[in-house]
């Protein structure tokens, strides 16, 4: 996943917004990490600014990497119809500044007041396979270390 998101880091700038959508342990965060690493080449931390809402990372070519997670807008907020409550909410976010002169990666999207949507952007949608349980993900990696010749074709289905 993250190496996905370090080639699709390599072409972004300014005003280039990512929508990242998928269940709870999809890999949003992930692919995340992977953009961050390759784009500004920070080697720290990275995690999900669930309860900042945003973190940015210097590109270090005077762009700015911001990385908001909307999950804990709650969803009786996003019922409202984007009530009054979440426009406040997402005032400190500056979204018109995010989106016209950074690089926005953006985890929980449908959380986004519809007014508030770049027109220009790339929606990302991650899942889960449930085809691969942990005994087969296990059985495929015992694989590749005791049968080299195959490492790749194995490799290739885990992924």
């Amino acid at each position: 996943m993250e190496e996905i998101a370090s080639l699709l880091s390599i072409q972004t700038s300014a005003s280039d917004a990512i929508f990242l959508d998928g269940d709870l342990g999809a890999g949003k965060t992930c692919f995340s990490r992977g953009f961050i690493r390759s784009r500004s080449g920070y080697t720290g931390r990275i995690t999900s600014p669930t309860y900042l809402l945003c973190n940015t990372y210097d590109a270090g070519d005077g762009e700015i990497i911001y990385h908001l997670d909307l999950y804990r807008l709650n969803s009786s907020t996003v019922e409202a119809v984007h009530s009054q409550r979440q426009q406040q909410q997402l005032i400190p976010l500056d979204l018109d500044n995010v989106f016209q002169r950074g690089i926005a990666l953006v985890e929980w999207p449908e959380r986004l007041h519809a007014n508030s949507v770049p027109m220009s952007r790339l929606e990302v949608t991650l899942t889960i396979d449930s085809s691969l349980d942990d005994t087969t993900t296990a059985n495929n990696i015992d694989n590749t270390n005791n049968n080299n010749d195959e490492e790749d074709d194995t490799r290739n289905r885990i992924m």
